[in-house]
């Protein structure tokens, strides 16, 4: 699904079981499918009833259809890029349309990499043991990275493809669990004739199902205190703005994991902005990130805000120079870059720059630079500043995070 290596696996058996298949560019599925859409409304431009076509479908178009279907279920990508609209972040996309087809932003590519790389394992040690606790993620972000409409994503994805999927949708209060809701029947409302399931039960921020596949999701707000899932199993869950929750320890380190089976097809994922020094987020973030015990088959991600090249940027005035702090954050990002960024070292843009120091700026002046470091960090040191005032002030702190130097190891040989 995620993995490439995993996919061609499966289209490989699929063709040895005589199923055809034909890969088209997005642009071509796209064009397709909106000429199937059309065959739903007669001549006079009325949409008929569920189920009435204007005319029978052709052989050609049974293919596609079948041919298409497989490949989504198989390749989350192909599906997720050609048939699922979202709300788009204008800011990045360069256009007008507030909806529209997907387009993965940076941010998006690295969650799914580290999806695919982490599901090849999977495979690998069920293989070999017959038991896996298959794909468990802490996905520590920067704000507006996009990772709560990647996760809806991937649960619908789940939800219409793989017969009996039980998910979970967990946000910090109702009107978390209300956008939630909204943004799966957005995604749902524009999916094609043809992939899109009779939904029942459908209870606003509470459930759907998609009942010809058996599958169901529930939504739940972390501030019912009534524990998550408790008494069902989660195939999929996706639990959002975690750092803010106030009883996670019970809700998801109690009640939820333990409704989370050990299977090639779980699929679990937690993220969420840092809020600060201390409590659940840091701890199981830093837990996954150093692989500490109990934590080495989860999967941590980090997106800085540096990560999407459009999101976080300003136009500078032709004068400007960058201060001596922005230039020390433009070296610090240079030196920590590699690690989030697959080796290569990243130089911020003059437009992230003046960015970076005006906003800065404006928490500076109410106080409030460790909620600024907290919510753009370019690390997750950064990410982990206290926003309440120390012994040591915010301003010195940062500055010793740009001077910080990764230690060089040396191999000594010693002579008796």
């Amino acid at each position: 699904m995620y993995s490439a290596e995993i996919t061609s696996r499966r289209l490989y058996q699929a063709k040895k079981a005589g199923i055809e298949v034909q890969r088209l560019p997005r642009e071509k599925s796209i064009e397709i499918a909106g000429r199937l859409e059309k065959l739903r409304y007669d001549d006079r431009g009325t949409k008929g009833p569920d189920g009435w076509l204007s005319r029978p479908l052709d052989d050609k178009e049974r293919k596609f259809i079948d041919s298409e279907r497989l490949l989504c279920a198989v390749d989350f990508e192909y599906f997720a890029t050609r048939y699922i609209q979202i709300g788009i972040d204008t800011g990045t996309s360069g256009g007008e349309e507030t909806v529209g087809p997907v387009v993965f932003q940076d941010s998006q590519k690295r969650l799914l990499k580290a999806l695919g790389k982490r599901e090849e394992e999977v495979h690998a040690e069920f293989a070999k043991y017959k038991t896996t606790e298959g794909i468990r993620v802490i996905a520590h972000k920067t704000r507006q990275q996009y990772y709560t409409a990647m996760c809806r994503m991937l649960t619908l994805h789940r939800m219409l493809f793989w017969k009996g999927t039980r998910a979970l949708a967990a946000a910090l209060n109702p009107k978390g669990v209300g956008e939630l809701y909204d943004r799966d029947m957005l995604a749902i409302k524009y999916l094609p004739w043809w992939l899109n399931p009779e939904i029942y039960p459908n209870v606003k921020d509470e459930e759907i199902g998609f009942k010809a596949l058996d599958s169901r999701l529930m939504y739940q707000a972390e501030n019912e205190k009534s524990g998550l899932a408790v008494g069902t199993t989660v195939d999929v869950s996706h639990l959002t703005e975690v750092p803010l929750w106030s009883y996670p320890d019970y809700n998801i380190g109690f009640s939820l994991m333990a409704a989370i089976p050990k299977s090639r097809m779980t699929l679990h994922i937690q993220e969420g902005t840092s809020a600060g020094a201390k409590g659940y987020w840091r701890e199981v973030s830093e837990a996954c990130r150093h692989k500490a015990e109990g934590w080495h088959s989860w999967t941590y991600v980090f997106i800085p805000y540096w990560t999407n090249r459009m999101k976080y940027v300003a136009i500078p005035p032709a004068n400007w120079t960058p201060k001596k702090h922005t230039e020390e954050h433009s070296d610090m990002v240079y030196r920590t870059s590699p690690e989030w960024n697959d080796g290569v070292a990243v130089r911020i843009s003059r437009e992230q720059a003046y960015w970076w120091e005006t906003t800065r700026a404006q928490y500076v002046e109410r106080g409030k630079l460790g909620q600024f470091l907290a919510a753009f960090p370019a690390t997750p040191e950064e990410s982990f500043t206290q926003w309440s005032k120390g012994a040591l002030p915010t301003e010195l702190i940062e500055k010793m995070s740009h001077d910080e130097r990764m230690p060089n190891c040396y191999s000594v040989e010693v002579v008796n």
